[in-house]
């Protein structure tokens, strides 16, 4: 199974995902392809330059790529066969809205595919992205764009606010411990 987490910038996507990830044994992360700086301890992506980025892209080893906040992200194929050839693990990733198309219309009939959208009111979102480190322009651009990737929604299995940490753990645990039984 492969559970993608899409929300807006902000939202705890990566907070969720590691606290997920602790609470199964089976369940990997799903890595992709980034040419943004690392952030402290951050290993949930490939980093590469974007000179890098672009080779891979013309030797056609991205199913799919994307610049999102002015960096570029993409997924390498062999990632995708990883996840269709290992259909008893679940992997994670935390996908934009466009990912989450490709992906599930990509691995329809080779692998379940869940995807949940977390969401939160503005505010709360600005508030994280400066306690982040996140400069006025950065906020704004990335609250710009939660405009858009919220008319998304109807894309998503579940649609989840996080606003209360554990309650949200708790929501997201529910929701995998219920389609791992399906």
């Amino acid at each position: 199974m492969l559970i993608i987490i899409s929300g807006v910038s902000g939202v705890g996507k990566n907070t969720m995902i590691n606290e997920l990830l602790k609470r199964y044994m089976n369940m990997y992360f799903f890595k992709t392809v980034t040419t943004r700086q690392r952030r402290q301890n951050e290993t949930d992506h490939y980093f590469w330059t974007e000179e890098d980025f672009w080779e891979a892209e013309k030797r056609g080893e991205f199913f799919e790529y994307a610049e999102v906040h002015g960096f570029h992200y993409g997924t390498l194929y062999s990632e995708l066969e990883k996840v269709a050839s290992h259909p008893e693990n679940i992997y994670i990733r935390d996908l934009d809205v466009h990912g989450n198309v490709a992906f599930r219309k990509e691995l329809e009939g080779k692998v379940k595919v869940l995807s949940i959208f977390l969401e939160a009111p503005d505010n709360v979102l600005r508030q994280r992205l400066f306690a982040r480190g996140e400069t006025e322009e950065r906020v704004n651009v990335r609250l710009q764009r939660a405009e858009m990737e919220r008319t998304f929604l109807g894309n998503y299995d579940h649609i989840v606010e996080n606003i209360d940490f554990k309650k949200t753990v708790a929501t997201l645990v529910k929701i995998v411990d219920a389609n791992l039984k399906k």
